[in-house]
Formats: structure tokens, C-alpha cells, sequence
């Protein structure tokens, strides 16, 4: 059986820039003026305002729909950013927020443990559990929202095809090298990219990937070495990626010169998505992996939440890509690519 996420949720789906996908609903300068939030970068889900935006964009869509004001909110994820929304969603809200937390984990024993009102879970297949526990609450679904992460939980579900997702990232990563530079040293550029994938680099890279592909790209093609890197940190004498751009200036690779100042300048603006090359390359290699099986829908996920929409939950999508890992370019449209959450892939 193939699907899509639009299947359970249309086009009420959040990528990172919180601009939601259906035309039709409150763009998120509306919804800070509304909320009286301040203006800068979007809030990632691990901050207390993301909860703010996505209750007023739900209770938004419930009052179109006619259902009644919510009753509750719940969020389906896998990471502890997940934990800590439906966490914020209870501070900022006088409704009960439920959560569940899942992953396969075989060598682990079955569980699902409550702390609260979230739910810890050693199988996917335990959410359906976790449901019953609050049919057994008495949740009205009709009148609850339904946040259903799509990285590693909806798609690419931890512990079965999440690898998937990664090996995606770094597929677009070397292409986009490699069609940028045709001398690059193929090697050199995996060795690079996965020593900035540690955690021990988050300090400089942010864990951002656009971070994380031009540096090692740059690095590989001789602008620095990645020990002149790592000494220039430990020494305190580099602050961030843009002063390491500003620092590869004079040394940069002839032919990568105008990604140099294309970084340079969107950095300078504060988008957080600089490389939009290899953004559009990671759409690529992650619709290739969708279409051929190898990253697949979680089938506990998609079919819970498919009878819950039946019996008139309220279903959103959110992922942390970047729109430009998700929506293709007209040019991509051309070729035949859909969006990611408009892409079938294998429910497994």
C-alpha cells in the first residue's frame, strides 16, 4: 500500500519556516500580529512560541470546520523537541496536551511508560495503546488536534527506515559537491562532511546541515584545512559560520566563488537555509527513496491517525526541513517532483 502525509492531513502541513502549506490558512506574520509575538527567525519546535503558533493555527482550522472550540491538543514525535512541545503546549494553554514518544527498539523490551500526559514507547505499534488510554480518558477527538511529527515519526519512522532520511541528506550533499566542484575529492569530501556531522561540532555548525555541507565543501576544496579550523575554535579566535566565510574569502576555489558569495549574502541576511542548492538536491534524493521504498510511512502511525481523522480529530503535519528540502522548484515541478507530503510512498 502506498500513501501520502496529504492523505491524513491535506495541506495542513508546517515546514520549517511555519508558513503553512494550505494557502488558506493565517501566514505566520499574521498569526505573530495576532499573537503579539516578536519578529525575527522562525521559532524552532523546541521553543515555547512554536506551541503558541500552532495552537492559534488549530484553533484557526476548528473554528472553519464548526466542530466546537478544542478540548485538547496531542503530539505524535520521537525526540525529546517533540516531549517538549506538547510541554509547552500545556504552559501556554489551559487544555490537556498529550504526547507520544516513539521508536523501535528490538533488543529493548516492550513498554510504554506514562509520565504524565506523555507517553514513552519501545514499539511504534504501541501507540495504538496509548490512544486507548485516552479513549479511556475520554478524549473527544472530534474536538482534538492532532500534531503528528513527519521526520523519523510519520516518515522514515526511528528505528525502521530513519536511516533512510540520512543517507538521503548526504546523497544530495555529495551530488550538489560534486556538480559544483568536478575535481572534488570524493574521499576527502565523506570523511569531511561526517567529522562535522559529530555533535562535538554543534557549537560551530549549529547542527545546521547548510552549515555542515558548505564548510565541508569548502574545506575539501582547499579554502581551509580542517585542522586550521578546529584550531582557530579551540582557540577562540572564529565566531560562527559567517566569519569563517569571511575568513575563506581570498582562498576560496575559483569555481565555487559564486556559492561563496551567495553564502556570504543570504547569511548576512539571517536565512537559515543558505546552500539552496543542496537543499533542492536533498528533495531529490529523498523523493528517489520514497518512490522506490527504501524510506517509508510508518503503518502504525498512518493508520491510527487515519481513524482518528474518521472519527473527526484534526489532523496537522510538521516537519523541520526546510521548505527548500520540501516544495520543488518550478523547474522540479517540470520534471515531475511533488512535494514531500504530496509524494506517495510505501505504508509499512
Amino acid at each position: 500500500m502506498y500513501a501520502t502525509i496529504a492523505d491524513l492531513t491535506g495541506d495542513a502541513v508546517l515546514y520549517r519556516d511555519l508558513e503553512p502549506c494550505d494557502p488558506h490558512l493565517p501566514r505566520l506574520a499574521e498569526l505573530r500580529a495576532r499573537l503579539r509575538l516578536p519578529a525575527g527567525p522562525p521559532p524552532r519546535k523546541r521553543d515555547a512560541a512554536y506551541a503558541v503558533i500552532v495552537r492559534a493555527l488549530a484553533d484557526t482550522m476548528q473554528a472553519a470546520r464548526g466542530s466546537g472550540p478544542l478540548t485538547a491538543m496531542a503530539v505524535i514525535g520521537d525526540t525529546e523537541n517533540d516531549r517538549l512541545l506538547a510541554a509547552h503546549l500545556r504552559q501556554t494553554s489551559p487544555l490537556p496536551a498529550y504526547a507520544f514518544i516513539g521508536e523501535d527498539r528490538p533488543v529493548a523490551p516492550e513498554s510504554l511508560v506514562w509520565y504524565g500526559d506523555t507517553a514513552n514507547a519501545t514499539r511504534w505499534h504501541l501507540i495504538h495503546a496509548w490512544a486507548a488510554e485516552l479513549d479511556w480518558r475520554g478524549v473527544d477527538w472530534a474536538r482534538t488536534a492532532v500534531l503528528i511529527d513527519i521526520d523519523k515519526t510519520l516518515l522514515g519512522p526511528r528505528g525502521r527506515s530513519d536511516g533512510a532520511i540520512d543517507d538521503a541528506r548526504a546523497e544530495g550533499a555529495l551530488a550538489v559537491a560534486a556538480r559544483l566542484a568536478p575535481d572534488l575529492d570524493v574521499a576527502l569530501f565523506r570523511r569531511v562532511y561526517a567529522e562535522l556531522c559529530r555533535r562535538d561540532w554543534h557549537p560551530f555548525t549549529l547542527d545546521n546541515q547548510d552549515y555542515v555541507v558548505a564548510t565541508a565543501l569548502l574545506i575539501t576544496t582547499g579554502a581551509m584545512t580542517l585542522d586550521d579550523l578546529r584550531a582557530r575554535l579551540e582557540a577562540g579566535s572564529l565566531e560562527g559560520f559567517a566569519a569563517f566565510l569571511d575568513l575563506t574569502g581570498p582562498t576560496v576555489h575559483t569555481a565555487l566563488a559564486p556559492l561563496h558569495a551567495e553564502l556570504r549574502a543570504l547569511v548576512a541576511q539571517g536565512d537559515p537555509t543558505p546552500f539552496k542548492a543542496f537543499r533542492r538536491a536533498e528533495l531529490t534524493s529523498t523523493l528517489a527513496r520514497m518512490a522506490d521504498g527504501r524510506l517509508t510511512l510508518c503503518g502504525d502511525v498512518y493508520h491510527l491517525c487515519w481513524n482518528l481523522g474518521q472519527r473527526g480529530a484534526l489532523l496537522l503535519a510538521a516537519s523541520d526541513k526546510p521548505a527548500e528540502s520540501a516544495m520543488p522548484t518550478t523547474e522540479q515541478l517540470a520534471q515531475g517532483l511533488r512535494p514531500l507530503h504530496r509524494t506517495p510512498a510505501r505504508v509499512d
